[in-house]
C-alpha cells in the first residue's frame, strides 16, 4: 500500500523506538510515547530534517537548552582548554570572513565556533547534545544568515567571545554568551510563528552592536 517492505517498515519502528519516539509493548501493540517527556533530542533533529518546522515553545526551550548548555562550556573551556583549542576558534572566526567577504552564508562556521567551545571542555556528552541542537536548528540559522548585516554583527560578537576567553576572564566571557544567544532567541521566536510577512522581507531581529548574538 506504502511501497515500502516489511524490512523497511521494521527497520523505522526500530530506528523510532531508539529514539523514543514509539515504544513497543508486548501483546498489545506501538503507541506514540510522550516526546516532550521522554523522547530523545535527535528526535527533534528527525522532524526538522523532515520538514517539520519548530513550534515557537520548542524553539525557545531550544535556545534556553544551548543557552545553559554553552554558557556551562565556557567555563569548563577555562580550566581544559589547550593552546588549540584557542586556534581553533579562531580559523572558524576567519572562515566566516571569509565567507562573509565572499557574499555566502557563514551559518555552519558560525555553528562551528560555538561547537568547537562545546569541544573544548573535552566532554563527548555535552559535544553530542551540541551537536544535535544545531542539527535541529539548521534551518533557523540559514535563513538567520541570510542576512549580510546579522553575518557581520555574529563575527563581531564571537570576536568578543573569543576575546574573553583567551584572557582567562569566564564571568565576561558567560555574560557576553548570554546576550549573544538572547538575541538568537529573539530571532527565533519570530521565525518560528506562522509568517506575517512577505517572503522577500523575511523578518529581522532587532541587534545591537557590542553584546551578543548566537548563531
Amino acid at each position: 500500500r506504502f511501497g515500502v517492505t516489511r524490512a523497511m517498515l521494521r527497520e523505522a519502528l526500530t530506528v523510532l523506538q531508539a529514539m523514543r519516539v514509539l515504544e513497543s509493548r508486548p501483546r498489545s501493540g506501538i503507541y506514540l510515547r510522550a516526546e516532550a517527556r521522554v523522547g530523545s533530542l535527535d528526535a527533534a533533529v528527525m522532524k526538522t530534517n523532515l520538514g517539520l518546522p519548530l513550534k515557537p515553545a520548542e524553539a525557545d526551550e531550544l535556545n534556553e537548552f544551548r543557552s545553559i548548555l554553552e554558557c556551562q562550556a565556557i567555563a569548563r573551556y577555562g580550566e581544559r582548554r589547550t593552546a588549540e583549542d584557542i586556534a581553533r576558534l579562531a580559523a572558524c572566526m576567519d572562515i566566516c570572513r571569509e565567507g562573509l567577504r565572499r557574499g555566502e552564508s557563514i551559518a555552519k562556521p558560525s555553528a562551528d565556533f560555538h561547537l568547537a567551545i562545546v569541544a573544548a571542555t573535552h566532554n563527548q556528552f555535552l559535544l553530542r547534545a551540541a551537536n544535535s541542537c544545531y542539527l535541529a536548528t539548521r534551518e533557523l540559522r540559514d535563513q538567520l544568515f541570510s542576512s549580510a548585516e546579522v553575518s557581520q554583527d555574529s563575527i563581531l560578537e564571537h570576536q568578543q567571545i573569543r576575546d574573553a576567553i583567551a584572557q582567562g576572564c569566564v564571568a565576561s566571557a558567560r555574560k557576553a554568551m548570554n546576550s549573544h544567544l538572547e538575541t538568537a532567541a529573539q530571532y527565533w521566536r519570530r521565525q518560528a510563528q506562522p509568517a506575517t510577512t512577505s517572503a522577500a522581507n523575511p523578518a529581522t531581529p532587532r541587534r545591537h552592536r557590542g553584546p551578543m548574538t548566537a548563531q
